[in-house]
């Protein structure tokens, strides 16, 4: 009677640890991100969003002594599909269309002049999407922002 019994307890205790967390299927689907290229670097970081007068997607990270940030604004109630990225100025006017984007990389900021913001999934707590976009920092110096993804809190 007592191997029965340890074996029924292994039996149990290992169904119970077969059984913890497969959460394998969601393939990081619960992951927040902001993912970009620049200058033939990826980068990732965790986005925060702040939600005032405009929804602004942010990654931040000092990487080898270099700060880095990628900013993305947009309206505050997003809507799914291809938005044009323009360097205008946010003004009462234009704050429920307007969508801009910013590259920092040390003491240099690069405005995006053109480009495009893709939002392809919002949900109750989550917005999706990609985006590409060409800037300047004001000086004739231009770069571009390729393969950008993100995932973070609406």
């Amino acid at each position: 009677m007592k191997k029965v019994s340890q074996f029924f307890l292994i039996l149990i205790s290992l169904t119970i640890a077969s059984c913890s967390s497969d959460d394998s299927s969601n393939n990081g689907d619960d992951a927040l991100y902001i993912r970009y290229t620049f200058n033939n670097v990826s980068y990732d970081f965790e986005p925060t969003t702040i939600t005032s007068l405009q929804k602004h997607i942010m990654g931040e990270k000092e990487i080898n002594t270099v700060y880095n940030r990628i900013s993305l604004w947009m309206p505050t109630n997003p809507s799914l599909g291809s938005h044009e990225i323009t360097d205008e100025t946010p003004t009462s006017s234009n704050l429920e269309t307007l969508h801009n984007a910013e590259l920092w990389v040390g003491n240099d900021t690069y405005t995006a002049t053109s480009g495009t913001i893709v939002v392809t999934e919002i949900n109750e707590e989550y917005i999706k999407g990609t985006f590409t976009f060409t800037g300047d920092d004001g000086n004739g110096t231009s770069v571009s922002v390729t393969n950008g993804s993100f995932r973070a809190y609406r």
